[in-house]
Parts: C-alpha cells; structure tokens; sequence
C-alpha cells in the first residue's frame, strides 16, 4: 500500500475508533449527582421558557427556598386574637389591605392537607405548587408572615418576632411563595432574576412590596393610572429624590452620567421632571401605571416634558409649528434624553430619516446620490428636521442648500441661467440620488434643456446638438456670455 493509501486508512479506523467511545459513553454522565435546573432569567428564557408556567417545580422551590414555618410545632403559635391585643391598628391596616383574608384564616398546615384529602383535592408533592400546602401555616392570620408569636406575645414583646423587612432575602421569599408563587407565570421576567442568582443577590419581596396598605389607596387602588402627563401625576403624587428611584432602578440608564440632563440625579426634579412624581409608583412596589413613561406617552404630551426646560430654545421655538409635529413625531422619536451629550440620535442620520422616509432612503441606493448612506453627507446638511419642511421647497432655500457646497455653481454671474432663481437646483438635479449622470432628472441632455426651451433654432435631427452643454459650457451662469458659451 503507497504512503497516502496507508494515511487514509489511518484516518478511517481512527474516527471509528473515536465514534465507538462516543456511542459508549453515558449520556449526561459527570462526577457528582445532578442538580436542578436553573431557573430561566430575562436573558436566557427561550419562547418556551417565558409561555405561563412554572419553571421549577414545587420541591425545587422548596429546597430553595425553604419554608421557615414547615413543621413547626403548633403550640408555639398564639393566633391572631392575640396579636390584636397590642397591635390593633395593624390589624386594622392588614383588613383595608390585599391579604385581609390572612385575619379570617382558619389553621391548615397538615390539618388542612388531611381535609384536602379528604374532599379529593390533594395534589401529588412532585407536581403541587407551595401554594397547595395551605394559604398560611399553623395560626393563620398574622403569624402566617411573622411566624410563631407565642413567645413573642408572652414576654410582651421582648422575645422578637419575624420582620419581613430584616429576615434574609431567601427567608422572606419561602414565606411568600406559599400564595404567591404564580408570580413566576406572570410576564414581569425580573421576578425570576430576582429569585434565581446567588443567594447574596436574592430580592427579597418585600424590597418592593408592603404588606399592610390600603388596597382603596392611590397607590394600590386599581382604578389608579394611567397618567397621561407628568402634571396630571403630579395632582395625586409627590416628588422623590432621584437615589431613591436608583434603588429599585439600579440599571437606569448606563450614559445618563455623561448626558446632558447628569444634574438630575442630584439636584431639581430629579427622575421626576420626565417621568412623574415617584411617590405613588414607589409605595405601590414599582406598579407601572403609576409613572409617566415617556415613550409610552403621546406624542404631544411628551414633548410638554422636554418644552419645560427647553421651551426657550430656538430650536424648541422652531418645532413646535414643524411639519414633524404635526404629525406626531416627537422629540424621543429621534432622541435618547438620556445619551450622552452631542450623541442623542438614536440612530445614524440614514437610518433615523430612513425609519419613515422609506422612497428617500431608497433613493440613496441609486448608482448616482449623495453618500449619505457612507456618512459623507447628512440628511440635516440640507435639511432642518426641526423646521417646517415646506421651507425646504422654497426656491431659495433649495439654492442656498446646494450652494453650501456647490459654491461656483451658485454665484451671483452677470448672466444668470433663471431657472435657478425660479424653481432651484432641482429644476434639473434630482439631489437625492438618480440613474443618469450629475443627478439630472433627465438620461439625455437634449431632453433635459427641451423642459424650458422647447422652441430652438437648431436642428434636433442633427446628432451634434444632442448635448447642450458641449457647447454652453457654463450653463449655471456666466459672467461673460449671455448664452453660457464661455
């Protein structure tokens, strides 16, 4: 066998060799036992992970996130009529509140389990959620949140109790996801963020949510919001200081620091001055409705909240009685009030005007145009977006937007070809781009002078007067000849 054939069945026996062990390893197998899955976050959940199921099942959760009062002893609870003794306003609260069935529970713990077997309704441990084991342990009321009180209760309040606000995070979630574990079937993907990193990072519910509210509230009332604009949130809220909107928003903006409204972090109306006063939206435990989001806003409305601050800038001035205005494009449409300074489109020029302006946009891909696509020329060196756009087809201003860099064509000439000052450049320049040559709007130049000059005294049948300009060579104007001939 040659050298080569001698290599290649090397080759062949060696891949069969490495596809035997393949097929005979175990599929899976690893060094330690394996663990549960872990929980999908807003940037891993596939389509299937975010459809409204429970991702981990009822025992994951539980080894997770343990519940505190499981299996405690029954007599260690006080119940609720005791708790009221000394804490009868907290009552009162908790019954003006969502969870005012808690002071109406009955004890269920494994009494309530042994009745849901009875009635037929258990649910196999592997597949029930925590929910199933019972709305509240052993007490009910009160102490489903605080846990066993008869201590607490006995030495008059020397023994201390379970506070939802100083109990580590994991701690508080086991107790809340008793009821509450359909949170995680809800299309707020921060919830599982907030329940799935290390146990140093966990959130506990109660960083965003209260427990004893009143549900009739502003802040809880579910007839509240949406606020169409900042001053109508302004009519039930009350401002707040921008740190205390970083505290649940720690992922704000990542230019704000080097935008132009950086101040608002630490000085005036803060987060406030764009999206509202904060009070009831931070009570509420972060309820959408109850902040302005500016791009939710209508047009107009949002625009009142940069006109305050900005309502005396030229620029400002000039927009509000724009073409754009009027048709409901606002400043955010085109603007990150939140990038850094000089930097606020959203996009490239191209692509922002192209966003809406589809047959200009497309017209740049003809073989003669402006490079506006390549960044050589921007669609505002001709252009004020924040103008009305009818100026633009002013036949001055198309002179002068071309003469910006055309300058020779421009003049002033002793002899000045008219059309010019009639109609403009684009009398015979399409400036946005063109299949003929010099953006004409015409592929002959006979055709094109014919637009105006119908009436010559040559002889078009002849080839040599097909091109004008070969003989009226200075056809933008002249200093010199009337005819543009030199």
């Amino acid at each position: 066998m040659t050298g080569p054939g001698r290599f290649a069945l090397a080759c062949v026996v060696g891949a069969a060799v490495l596809m035997a062990i393949a097929l005979d390893a175990p599929a899976g197998a690893d060094d330690g036992a394996q663990l549960p899955p872990p929980l999908p976050t807003a940037e891993t959940a596939t389509q299937a992970d975010r459809q409204p199921t429970i991702p981990w099942s009822a025992r994951d959760l539980a080894k997770r996130f343990p519940d505190p009062d499981d299996g405690a002893d029954r007599a260690t609870f006080s119940g609720t009529a005791r708790c009221i003794e000394c804490h009868e306003e907290r009552d009162e609260s908790l019954r003006t509140s969502f969870h005012a069935k808690l002071t109406f529970a009955k004890p269920v713990g494994e009494a309530a389990a042994r009745d849901a077997a009875e009635e037929g309704a258990a649910e196999s441990a592997d597949t029930a959620l925590p929910s199933a084991r019972g709305a509240e342990p052993e007490g009910g009321g009160c102490e489903a949140c605080h846990g066993a009180g008869r201590e607490h209760s006995e030495s008059d309040g020397d023994e201390l109790i379970r506070h939802p606000w100083d109990v580590p995070a994991q701690e508080m979630i086991g107790v809340c996801i008793r009821c509450h574990a359909d949170v995680l079937e809800l299309p707020i993907d921060e919830h599982r963020d907030w329940i799935s990193g290390a146990d140093d990072e966990l959130r506990s519910c109660t960083k965003c949510h209260e427990i004893h509210v009143d549900r009739t509230d502003p802040a809880h009332a579910e007839k509240t919001g949406p606020f169409a604009t900042v001053k109508d949130l302004a009519r039930v809220a009350q401002s707040i200081p921008a740190a205390r909107c970083i505290e649940c928003h720690d992922d704000f903006h990542p230019q704000m620091k080097r935008s132009g409204h950086a101040d608002l972090l630490t000085e005036g109306a803060g987060c406030g001055s764009c999206h509202g006063n904060g009070s009831l939206h931070e009570t509420s435990g972060g309820r959408p409705q109850l902040i302005v989001n500016p791009e939710r806003q209508k047009a107009r409305d949002a625009d009142r909240n940069c006109t305050t601050c900005h309502g005396n800038n030229a620029v400002v001035q000039r927009w509000t009685c724009s073409e754009h205005a009027k048709e409901g494009t606002s400043c955010i449409t085109c603007h990150d009030a939140n990038a850094p300074r000089g930097r606020t489109l959203r996009k490239s020029e191209y692509e922002l005007c192209g966003s809406c302006h589809l047959d200009v946009k497309a017209s740049f891909r003809l073989p003669n145009g402006h490079k506006v696509a390549r960044g050589r020329v921007a669609c505002s060196d001709c252009h004020d977006p924040h103008d009305n756009p009818r100026r633009v087809r002013n036949r001055d201003v198309r002179l002068r937007a071309c003469a910006t860099c055309h300058i020779e064509k421009a003049g002033p000439f002793v002899h000045d070809h008219g059309i010019k000052r009639s109609e403009g450049c684009i009398a015979c320049h399409s400036p946005h781009g063109s299949v003929n040559d010099r953006l004409l709007t015409f592929r002959r130049m006979k055709s094109q002078c014919l637009q105006c000059h119908p009436e010559t005294p040559h002889d078009l049948g002849q080839r040599r007067y097909d091109n004008c300009i070969a003989c009226h060579v200075e056809i933008h104007g002249s200093d010199i000849d009337r005819l543009f001939l030199r």
